[in-house]
């Protein structure tokens, strides 16, 4: 009996189940086919590519690579033309730019712009030659004797004799008070294959005087040198050697001449012994000196031979001003020690011929920018 009972409630217990069952079932239908109908409708992920379900993407058409020539090509129609590059130091073409052009930052990584072009520099200028000298630096045994305050009509025809005998050729700095009263002798010096240049119309020291008076001074010796032999002279010798560096701007700019000083000072002018000047010449002379004389003193004219031939035994060579100045070479190695040794000197020197004179009066030697000068 209890066996029927507990039959009858298991069958009971699973009516109800499947009662329950189907009701879900039946209950959840209508969700269950409205899900489906979305799940058809949506469309199918996969990879980044998205498409419906219900039709396949067709295939992606295969794109044809240029060739790299092709490419290349391209690249370089998209560049602008750059400008013929010039040789260094030639003068850009007019309405050429300066530089090249900046190339797109496109063709470039991470858009950065080109680096720009070094610059073409012209040739340095020239250095303009020296406005004074008083010697010069050469490689060989030259020098130039000089003489001041001529022509003289007595001492100076002498001289060229001299000078002439030897093949000499010497630079004449001349008063222009002196040109103008003996132009037969200028022109017997530039005859002569010598150098003039100026020294003035009378001899003062053209510091002292107005710029109006200096350039007169100048203007007017030139004028009278350039009468007798056609040339106006290069070169200017300042009396006493004053000059101060805005004159001497002032007239190297105004005339374009060149001031002479020297390097070799006998001082025959004052001390007017022949002895005396072959002395100190020998003493002070160096390859590239100027040597500095005087032609209107019989004294200077009578030591000149006894001078030059001790100075060629010795290996110097004389040229003219413009010739020393055209070997003048800054730096060139010394040649002293090729010169043929000097003559040895005497212990004593003779004694002056009475009345001759000794000196010129004191009053005319000054110390003018820290030179010794005279009657220069």
């Amino acid at each position: 009996m209890k066996r029927l009972l507990a039959l009858s409630a298991l069958v009971a217990t699973g009516a109800l189940g499947l009662g329950f069952a189907a009701s879900q079932m039946l209950t959840s239908a209508p969700a269950a086919q409205a899900a489906a109908s979305v799940a058809a409708s949506a469309p199918t992920i996969t990879g980044s590519i998205a498409s419906p379900a219900s039709n396949a993407l067709p295939p992606l058409p295969q794109a044809t690579a240029p060739a790299a020539a092709t490419v290349v090509a391209q690249a370089h129609a998209t560049l602008p033309a750059l400008p013929p590059i010039q040789p260094v130091g030639a003068p850009a073409a007019a309405g050429a730019p300066q530089g090249l052009p900046a190339l797109p930052g496109s063709l470039l990584p991470g858009g950065a712009a080109p680096a720009a072009t070094a610059p073409v520099f012209a040739p340095a200028a020239p250095v303009p030659p020296p406005s004074s000298y008083r010697s010069m630096e050469v490689d060989g045994p030259y020098i130039a004797i000089t003489f001041d305050d001529g022509p003289n009509p007595e001492t100076t025809p002498k001289l060229l004799k001299i000078l002439e005998a030897r093949n000499i050729k010497a630079t004449f700095f001349m008063l222009g008070t002196n040109a103008a009263a003996y132009p037969d002798v200028v022109r017997a010096v530039a005859a002569g294959g010598n150098e003039i240049g100026n020294h003035s119309w009378n001899h003062p020291q053209l510091p002292k005087l107005t710029v109006a008076a200096a350039d007169k001074q100048i203007e007017d010796t030139s004028a009278a040198i350039e009468a007798s032999t056609g040339k106006k002279p290069l070169y200017v010798r300042p009396p006493y050697g004053a000059m101060t560096p805005a004159l001497q701007q002032h007239l190297v700019q105004k005339y374009g001449v060149t001031m002479i000083f020297w390097s070799v000072d006998p001082l025959d002018w004052k001390i007017r012994d022949a002895q005396s000047i072959y002395d100190q010449v020998m003493k002070q002379v160096r390859p590239g000196a100027i040597i500095l004389a005087h032609d209107i003193h019989a004294t200077t004219v009578a030591a000149m031979p006894r001078v030059l031939d001790a100075l060629i035994a010795k290996g110097y060579k004389f040229v003219t001003v413009s010739e020393l100045i055209a070997m003048n070479k800054p730096g060139a190695p010394k040649v002293v020690a090729a010169l043929a040794p000097a003559a040895p000197k005497k212990k004593t020197r003779p004694a002056p011929k009475p009345g001759a004179a000794q000196a010129a009066p004191s009053s005319g030697a000054r110390n003018v920018n820290n030179v010794n000068v005279g009657l220069y």
